[in-house]
């Protein structure tokens, strides 16, 4: 398997560790039969991919296969944010569904033990029909028999369609809510546009938190506010 190296982890706080642990456990309350789990926001900037990557790195830590596949392939910084290297043939998700690579050539080996990626290696304008292909679906049914878990880190729901077209392939949806930037209104438009597209909400993640009073957010190298809370919707149980 080919391999790649991030070399920009941040290293979190024990208070949002903890979060980003809780956003686990709470997921596994889902069921086993939840494995594609679609990571999204309602606009841009509120944290999904940092949200992606934690609970991804998390799955991992406790000895799970996970995959982290970046869907934002309109705007994915993924590469950069991290400063992901690689010594191979760099192919990623545009390759694999336009017919140009197949699923071993753009599943990469991480220097995270039990974490592997498929990242967006270079950006596509319009990658609508790539991700309404067949192929998506496929893949991710390939993948699914191989991992423990798939994170989709996928483009804002308010600017595009492309996660709306991923949330049919998923098993469920967790919308990441920047805290006291996004509106009430917007939250629930969300949330009736991943209920309308069939999409189970998994839960909501309430994201850049201010958790000490008076002290602001966490953050690390202007990369991302830290600060997560979980809400499971009601009517939602564990199984």
């Amino acid at each position: 398997m080919k391999t790649l190296t991030i070399n920009k982890l941040p290293d979190l706080p024990f208070d949002v560790s903890e979060a980003i642990n809780q956003l686990r456990i709470n997921l596994s309350f889902a069921g086993t039969n939840v494995k594609k789990v679609l990571i999204t926001s309602s606009v841009p900037d509120e944290g999904k991919s940092f949200v992606s990557v934690g609970l991804w790195r998390s799955i991992a830590s406790v000895g799970k296969r996970a995959l982290l596949i970046d869907c934002d392939m309109r705007l994915s910084e993924m590469r950069t944010k991290l400063d992901i290297t690689t010594s191979e043939n760099f192919v990623g998700i545009a390759h694999l569904l336009s017919g140009q690579a197949d699923i071993p050539d753009v599943i990469y080996r991480t220097n995270v033990p039990n974490g592997y990626m498929m990242p967006v290696t270079n950006l596509v304008a319009d990658p609508t029909f790539l991700l309404e292909s067949e192929r998506f679906g496929e893949m991710l049914d390939s993948c699914s028999k191989t991992f423990d878990y798939i994170i989709l880190d996928c483009s804002p729901l308010g600017a595009v369609a492309d996660a709306l077209n991923i949330s049919k392939y998923c098993d469920g949806s967790v919308l990441v809510v920047r805290s006291g930037m996004t509106s009430k209104r917007l939250v629930m438009s969300s949330v009736q546009a991943l209920k309308r597209a069939g999409s189970p909400l998994l839960g909501i993640v309430l994201n850049r938190v201010d958790t000490r009073r008076g002290s602001g957010s966490y953050y690390y190298k202007d990369y991302y506010a830290y600060g997560a809370e979980y809400y499971q919707p009601k009517g939602r149980k564990s199984k």
